[in-house]
């Protein structure tokens, strides 16, 4: 497996009107604060959407789903080059959503949603993870890594300085996130494809263990930590900002 880091990427905003070239990966950073008119995001939804977004207790779980499932309607209908009304989608035995035929050929993708952020992998032919987390100072995350990391990752984990556990514990954890969802087997499957280095002068770093696999560290902004995880040669990863387009930021419906 190959390492990329992009930590230090630039996030142009776009309306979504961009060109999936051969070899290219597009990942989208979606802020989930709702800055469009929700009824008629909720209307671009499935019925099953729409009954899954109803079901929410709080009203900001609700939003987010909503805001995430149209930003990824609205995407993936620019790529497959039909209207949104007219995707379709298949489930896995594991979860793992996917496409039906296209016109645009076989469009991979996968959505990731943490806090007030998501992240969209879009590409052709490959098998693709994505994984966002929002990283809380709150969490118990010694106690996760116990549970689902290998003794060898705990143990390196633990032989970091104190100030480099947190970051290393979300690095290794969304990386092994989305090379399981790119897989899709979830953590039904191994997490032992990673292992945690700490390098001088660089800090914590991920690497991956798994032959014919990308891995790449993404920083969508202050306080989350993500990761992409793509079969396959390398090929060239471009970056965007989400931006809901005009019909849905002045919608008075």
């Amino acid at each position: 497996m190959k390492n990329l880091s992009h930590s230090n990427i630039f996030w142009p905003e776009s309306s979504g009107t961009e060109v999936l070239h051969e070899n290219e990966i597009h990942i989208w950073l979606v802020r989930l604060d709702g800055s469009f008119c929700m009824r008629c995001g909720i209307q671009l939804l499935s019925t099953d959407e729409q009954e899954r977004a109803a079901k929410f207790k709080f009203q900001n779980d609700r939003r987010r789903y909503i805001v995430a499932h149209t930003a990824l309607r609205l995407l993936l209908s620019q790529y497959a080059n039909v209207s949104s009304s007219e995707l379709n989608f298949f489930v896995s035995a594991y979860g793992k959503p996917f496409l039906t035929a296209t016109p645009a050929g076989n469009i991979q993708f996968n959505l990731s949603h943490s806090h007030e952020v998501a992240l969209i992998a879009v590409t052709e032919g490959r098998e693709i993870g994505v994984d966002v987390e929002w990283i809380r100072k709150d969490f118990a995350f010694a106690e996760v890594a116990e549970r689902f990391f290998t003794e060898s990752e705990v143990a390196a984990l633990h032989s970091l300085p104190h100030n480099f556990q947190r970051e290393a514990f979300y690095k290794c954890w969304t990386s092994k996130e989305a090379f399981l969802k790119a897989k899709g087997t979830g953590l039904s499957g191994e997490l032992d494809e990673v292992e945690i280095i700490l390098i001088p002068e660089e800090g914590v770093r991920v690497n991956g263990t798994i032959s014919n696999w990308n891995l790449v560290e993404l920083s969508p902004c202050a306080g989350y930590a993500g990761a992409l995880a793509l079969e396959g040669s390398e090929c060239r990863l471009k970056c965007f900002q989400w931006r809901p387009t005009n019909d849905l930021t002045h919608c008075h419906s």
